[in-house]
């Protein structure tokens, strides 16, 4: 038994209807209705735990937006932005194994390595939006599993030098040690730092 994506109908970016420069790509968001902490509307929309919104908003537009789906949509359209995720689907998982339930609804991306994965193609992404100029993923590090996973994608940037690749700070309040006043705000400003590009 599988867990897909919760959002795997717009893991191609079939939601785009916009001409887009920066790809941010993330790691994975279970479908299984049984993750019951899953409250996400779309990518990065588990909003208490995560600021990847705020930030990407306070950058681009000087404030934060409202949370929801459609509010971010409209975000992304007016700045040229598209979001996905590299994992479409957890193979050799099964909802009723309670460590399995654990370890994919817990939302720690190292506890994926221990199962096979589909991959999400981005490297169509690419291809099919020529745009692009920037692809951002929000780990500054890539243990081996997660360099497999990414293996395609970099492969494809190295070869296309009219994109870059940039590492940005995790948004995820988890990362959080160290961070004194707007985590938001903070994430913001470390990511100019690391190179993000305002297109």
């Amino acid at each position: 038994m599988s867990c897909y994506h919760k959002f795997i109908y717009d893991l191609q970016l079939e939601y785009v209807d916009w001409e887009v420069s920066t790809l941010f790509v993330g790691t994975f968001n279970p479908g299984w209705a049984s993750c019951t902490n899953n409250n996400s509307e779309w990518f990065y929309g588990r909003t208490a735990r995560n600021s990847f919104w705020n930030s990407l908003s306070l950058l681009h537009e000087g404030y934060k937006i409202e949370s929801g789906k459609s509010e971010w949509l409209d975000f992304c359209r007016r700045n040229e932005l598209a979001v996905t995720d590299i994992l479409a689907c957890i193979d050799n998982a099964d909802e009723n194994n309670p460590i399995h339930q654990t370890k994919i609804c817990k939302f720690k991306d190292d506890d994926l390595a221990q199962f096979d994965v589909t991959i999400n193609n981005i490297p169509q992404i690419l291809n099919e939006h020529p745009k692009i100029r920037q692809v951002c993923i929000t780990r500054q590090t890539l243990t081996e599993f997660w360099e497999d996973i990414f293996q395609d994608l970099l492969t494809y940037i190295d070869a296309h030098n009219n994109i870059s690749l940039i590492k940005l700070r995790s948004p995820s309040r988890g990362a959080i040690s160290g961070v004194e006043g707007d985590h938001s705000l903070f994430v913001a400003n470390r990511w100019i730092q690391q190179g993000y590009q305002l297109f």
